[in-house]
């Protein structure tokens, strides 16, 4: 019997992974970003199906995951999935609102050698209004936690139409505490910030404008402050969503390409369908 072709793509979509994707571990959030790439959809799977997805991810080439959300740290099984990276020879890397930072965390983070980047959007005013939430403090705070027990932090952070004056701020507070790394996102209209692209959205012009002010930031902090500009516009990439669909993401939700699901193992298969016989059988 001859396989069609798109029989043929759903078996082979899984040998051309990267060596690296965005892992989405919830999409529940302690934060409401009015910008947010992945707004809240209620999707939260446990720690067990999480391991199997990394597992079948490491066994197709993946080695470097970019643990997200929603937002990561909220997941009670956060420590459990980067340690589990890290003992199969894989690099967990981490990215948070840095709200809350439990104590337990941090060692888990330094002996993995996690990377671990908080976005931060300005000054305190400004960063409570783009994330919807008094954060702030408690960010601010995290990050001074996370640099005193020695993992390897950067901020990114994510401008605006007409708040260019972010990155100087930003790059000032870095130098303060010490960190040497910042990631610029200038604003792109995908997930809830479709709805404030009218408000948000950068022209041309400024676009322009803020990647020139970026780079003369970059060259002046040479040696004491590594600046990159981190456009998502720039190519798609893989995204294993946390209900365990694989995304080819683009600059907006339209251009995303849906390349499959990670499929469930025998023992969820067999949990799943006890508790559904339960569910119906009493």
């Amino acid at each position: 019997m001859k396989t069609s072709a798109s029989q043929k793509s759903a078996q082979s979509w899984d040998q051309g992974l990267p060596e690296q994707v965005c892992f989405r571990v919830t999409r529940h959030c302690n934060a409401r970003c009015r910008f947010c790439l992945a707004p809240p959809d209620g999707a939260h799977p446990e720690t067990g199906t999480l391991l199997h997805r990394i597992d079948w991810l490491l066994a197709r080439g993946v080695t470097i995951f970019h643990i997200s959300g929603g937002e990561p740290t909220i997941h009670p099984g956060l420590a459990a999935l980067i340690e589990h990276i890290y003992a199969q020879g894989g690099k967990p890397r981490l990215t948070t609102n840095a709200i809350a930072i439990p104590d337990t965390l941090l060692p888990v983070l330094r002996t993995t050698g996690t990377l671990v980047k908080v976005s931060l959007h300005g000054d305190q005013a400004h960063h409570n209004q783009m994330v919807g939430v008094r954060s702030f403090e408690h960010t601010q705070r995290n990050i001074r936690r996370l640099v005193e027990a020695g993992v390897q932090t950067s901020i990114q952070t994510m401008v605006t139409a007409d708040a260019d004056w972010v990155v100087d701020w930003v790059a000032d507070f870095c130098l303060t505490l010490g960190v040497r790394r910042l990631s610029i996102l200038p604003f792109i209209p995908r997930g809830s910030g479709v709805d404030c692209k009218d408000e948000f959205g950068l022209s041309p012009e400024q676009r322009r404008s803020l990647r020139a002010h970026v780079k003369e930031k970059r060259h002046k902090l040479n040696g004491r402050l590594d600046i990159r500009w981190l456009d998502f516009n720039a190519r798609p990439i893989h995204v294993v969503e946390a209900d365990g669909s694989v995304v080819l993401e683009a600059a907006t939700n339209a251009m995303d390409k849906v390349l499959g699901s990670i499929p469930v193992s025998e023992c969820m298969t067999t949990i799943i369908n006890s508790i559904r016989d339960k569910n119906e059988f009493g």
